[in-house]
């Protein structure tokens, strides 16, 4: 038995786990200890008391409080950017030097709404697993927050699972030796189911934690709606803070500027082959000499002087290529690598946006940034980001980023943590049938805490200690998990168009990691030539 009994305090914590059926026990080792822990952790077994007069509500605000706390100092050494397919991109900011062993785990942290990779209730968790370098954190923006400007019309939601990808897929180049456990936070932990369900089998990842994702948006979106609380205070303070987000990155949401500064558009399954040169700059060859954005000239000359002295983790770069020079891809040579079957000749990874999308993103931009009064957060979601990820249908929108469809199809240990007084994510509401269909997955379901809020009574912090209780269960679910000494597979790595790397069968996780001076400069609005009379 890995975990002993105790004696319960007076909040019970409700455990949603795969039944244990004749035909149903588990057999492999990741599912054995998920049974185990889902019957026999302490923490889970103890439960918490809250502080006298809490309830879901108060511990939300409390929770969004600002305060300080990191698991780790930034250092600009430590700090990496990267640029996405589509032009997009992300900072990224790690725990530790090459000076700590190769092989201590990597815990990538997702922070949730309106967070960044500062945000303090994702650092708490990760404090305990990094300190005195026992792990090695990993944090990073989501899109166009906190200091990433954005630099592609995609706002951040629940199915940036590429952006997830892409960040994994770093992560295994850099240190192949390690483990890598996901955490992710609120909407942080919705792009973390997904992509766990839809990696399925061949996910690299050797375990994950999601605390209070808000699985299904739709009710989601109701309960904002309908309660009280969370109609007067929480759904109007989130659209605000969404609204100021948009105006500060307006340009980003310019299509004809976005089509002058991302990268080069290239087919799924034509990527070059490799080559010791850095990457020739990218000049729109349809677009005359005369006719170019002065600002693009030298933002390429300067992106090809930076690239060369980038300490990059990639020794050689390819050459720009072209349909009549296109050949398969080169991997990178790995060792215990698994390969995801290549997919059949598609379109270009980037999809272009149509124009019934345009006219309702240029209209939901306006109203955005139009109103004296911002938005409900519901309504920026529903018109303006359902926009920006290609869906006219806010209703269609939600149904295809939440995360309920993608719980059955998990394949790696998987705990979740969601208070049944959730503002955010009802209990009532939570996805307790397809929990159970993956027997990968435990949810635990704590009466009180509301969202990312499970501060803990005197009482129980004597047992826990000086923490959030979902940040005790959490320590204790990945201490479980590093006692399973395989290593999940890795992919194989293509070198492709431009210097973009990504796994094999998943050009949607294309990435190349660029310098912060780079994108400062790439991304200033261009300027044009005046035009001269005659």
């Amino acid at each position: 038995m890995l975990f002993p009994s105790s004696k319960s305090l007076s909040r019970p914590v409700e455990i949603v786990h795969a039944p244990s059926t004749s035909s149903t026990v588990p057999h492999e080792p990741q599912q054995q200890l998920v049974s185990q822990f889902a019957t026999f952790s302490t923490t889970l077994s103890v439960g918490y008391d809250t502080p006298f007069c809490y309830n879901g509500v108060v511990q939300t605000i409390v929770s969004s409080v600002k305060h300080e706390q990191r698991a780790f100092t930034a250092h600009p050494d430590r700090t990496f950017y990267l640029e996405f397919a589509d032009g997009g991109n992300t900072q990224i900011q790690i725990s530790v030097g090459d000076d700590a062993p190769e092989d201590v785990p990597t815990f990538i942290g997702v922070h949730g709404m309106a967070g960044d990779l500062d945000a303090p209730y994702l650092h708490e968790i990760l404090s305990p697993l990094v300190k005195e370098n026992r792990g090695r954190g990993v944090v990073f923006n989501l899109r166009g927050c906190g200091g990433s400007t954005a630099t592609s019309p995609t706002f951040h939601h629940g199915g940036c699972t590429s952006d997830l990808g892409a960040v994994v897929t770093w992560v295994t180049m850099k240190w192949p030796k390690s483990k890598i456990y996901l955490i992710g936070t609120s909407l942080g932990g919705v792009i973390t189911a997904k992509a766990l369900g839809q990696w399925g089998d061949e996910c690299p990842v050797s375990a994950a934690a999601l605390i209070s994702p808000v699985y299904d948006f739709g009710a989601s979106c109701h309960a904002m709606e309908t309660n009280f609380v969370s109609r007067t205070v929480f759904n109007p303070a989130v659209g605000a803070f969404y609204a100021k987000l948009v105006m500060k990155n307006k340009d980003a949401f310019d299509i004809e500027h976005w089509r002058y500064t991302r990268p080069t558009p290239f087919p799924s399954a034509t990527p070059s082959p490799p080559s010791s040169s850095p990457p020739a700059p990218y000049i729109d060859s349809e677009i005359p000499q005369e006719s170019r954005p002065l600002a693009q000239e030298s933002r390429n000359s300067s992106f090809m002087t930076s690239s060369a002295r980038s300490t990059s983790i990639f020794s050689s770069l390819p050459s720009l290529s072209t349909p009549q020079t296109s050949s398969p891809p080169t991997p990178f040579p790995e060792s215990n690598s698994f390969c995801i079957p290549p997919p059949s000749p598609s379109p270009p990874i980037v999809a272009e946006y149509t124009s019934e999308v345009k006219e309702a993103l240029a209209k939901s931009l306006k109203e955005v940034t139009s109103r004296l009064l911002p938005q409900s957060l519901t309504k920026f979601c529903k018109s303006f980001v359902a926009s920006t990820a290609h869906f006219v249908s806010g209703e269609e929108f939600m149904a295809e980023t939440s995360a309920v469809k993608d719980l059955p199809n998990i394949r790696v240990p998987c705990l979740a943590v969601n208070c049944a007084d959730d503002p955010l994510m009802p209990g009532e509401a939570l996805p307790r049938s397809e929990a159970r269909k993956s027997p990968f997955v435990v949810m635990a379901v704590p009466k009180k805490g509301g969202h990312l809020g499970t501060f803990m009574a005197k009482k129980s912090r004597k047992f826990h200690g000086n923490k959030r209780y979902h940040t005790a269960v959490v320590e204790e679910w990945f201490k479980a998990n590093q006692t399973l000494p395989q290593m999940r597979p890795r992919p194989q790595i293509f070198n492709a168009h431009q210097g973009f790397f990504y796994p094999e069968g998943h050009p949607e996780m294309s990435f190349r990691e660029v310098t912060q001076m780079y994108l400062k400069l790439k991304y200033t609005r261009p300027t044009y030539p005046k035009s001269t009379s005659t």
